[in-house]
């Protein structure tokens, strides 16, 4: 009898065992569970921030009422002592020269939206590469603009080079980082903390105030890490909706049938293996608005060649082709690259092949075309961005 009792008081006690080994493997489950929730909502709230903060940021550069002013991207918010308050994109400052990117916070104010905010609660950051911003802006601006930020996996590995800006959701505070909110920034209350980017990025500017300013116009590298997160903003993301304009289009027709241009494009010397180099946008007509500058940002999609002898040349204009001439010179615009095409290097930028289709690419050299066989359209069509714009030049 004892034994037989002590054989059931232990297979009572496994069975209590098993219970609470079952009950503590569902109470972890349940956690593990609860926590895979919360990050998961966590996720969505940076996603969701992320997105509307590079809406809000696309929509004010591409909305601007001038074409001439879309595209160009507001300067972070970068804190005290330029005298800004919380939330606005600053305006010039010491350290920021042409073509220098800068990092701060996200400026939701100029933007229009509330503060942006990941999931931890932080609020969003922004780093704009130096020729995409709005001041100082760089000499020549047009859709082969290249970004100045790479962005790399956590083993180096490329996923995107030449971005314009970037959006940052910083992640939890790693060691050596100080987050604290810093007593001479009295104004900034909304978000907290600091204006020091090393406190809250991985990647960052070395040796400039608040690690915030590239010293010079290289590109520069941010590595994409599990703690910080990123929203890319790219040259496409930018110009896409610029082309769309109808302004960009007349823009683009009122260059082309310049009054004071032509007979500048009649006499200038051919130079350069694009035929422009002596092109000078200062002859253009001052009485047509911001034509000049149209000029000078777009005068790199521009070819200008003589024609061994008068001859005509087709136009499309409405979908008809139709013949136009007869012709001495012809000017080109060339349309936004296509695939085959780059035009990132001043190597690049100097081959006509890579702004011409055929038969333009085969007819075209300078300073005297292979032939006349030219062939374009009239007007910029966004749906074919890509096509080849032709004047006859008398």
């Amino acid at each position: 009898m004892k034994t037989r009792s002590k054989q059931q008081g232990f297979a009572l006690f496994l069975i209590a065992i098993l219970l609470a080994t079952a009950a503590a493997t569902v109470t972890v489950k349940a956690l593990k569970h609860r926590s895979g929730n919360i990050q998961i909502a966590r996720d969505r709230i940076t996603a969701n921030a992320l997105a509307q903060a590079k809406d809000a940021l696309i929509g004010r550069t591409v909305s601007q009422s001038l074409v001439t002013s879309a595209g160009y991207l507001n300067l972070p918010d970068i804190g005290s002592g330029v005298n800004y308050s919380e939330g606005n994109a600053a305006g010039d400052f010491s350290e920021n020269n042409a073509d220098y990117s800068v990092i701060g916070k996200m400026p939701w104010k100029t933007l229009g939206i509330s503060p942006s905010r990941n999931g931890q609660g932080e609020c969003l950051w922004y780093v704009v590469s130096g020729r995409f911003k709005n001041t100082p802006q760089t000499g020549v601006f047009n859709w082969d603009t290249q970004g100045q930020i790479d962005v790399n996996d956590g083993n180096g590995n490329p996923i995107a080079s030449n971005v314009a800006a970037l959006l940052v959701a910083p992640g939890r505070l790693q060691a050596g980082q100080n987050r604290a909110h810093d007593p001479a920034d009295t104004q900034y209350i909304q978000c907290g903390g600091n204006y020091d980017t090393s406190n809250y990025l991985n990647s960052y500017f070395n040796g400039s105030t608040n690690n915030r300013v590239a010293l010079n116009a290289n590109n520069k590298p941010f590595t994409m890490t599990n703690n910080d997160r990123f929203l890319l903003v790219t040259i496409d993301d930018i110009f896409r909706p610029i082309i769309q304009r109808s302004d960009f289009r007349d823009q683009i027709t009122a260059l082309m049938n310049d009054t004071v241009f032509i007979p500048h494009l009649q006499s200038v010397a051919i130079a350069g293996k694009k035929g422009t180099n002596s092109v000078d946008c200062d002859n253009t007509d001052p009485t047509i608005p911001n034509n000049k500058i149209f000029c000078t940002n777009w005068k790199e999609m521009l070819l200008l060649t003589n024609l061994h002898e008068p001859s005509n040349m087709t136009i499309i204009s409405n979908g008809i082709p139709a013949t136009t001439g007869p012709c001495t010179r012809v000017l080109i615009f060339g349309g936004q690259k296509t695939t085959g095409q780059a035009r990132i290097t001043n190597t690049d930028k100097n081959n006509p092949d890579n702004y011409l289709e055929a038969p333009n690419r085969a007819a075209f050299d300078t300073p005297t075309a292979h032939s006349g066989s030219f062939s374009g359209f009239l007007t910029f069509d966004a749906k074919n961005p890509g096509h080849d714009l032709l004047r006859c030049i008398p």
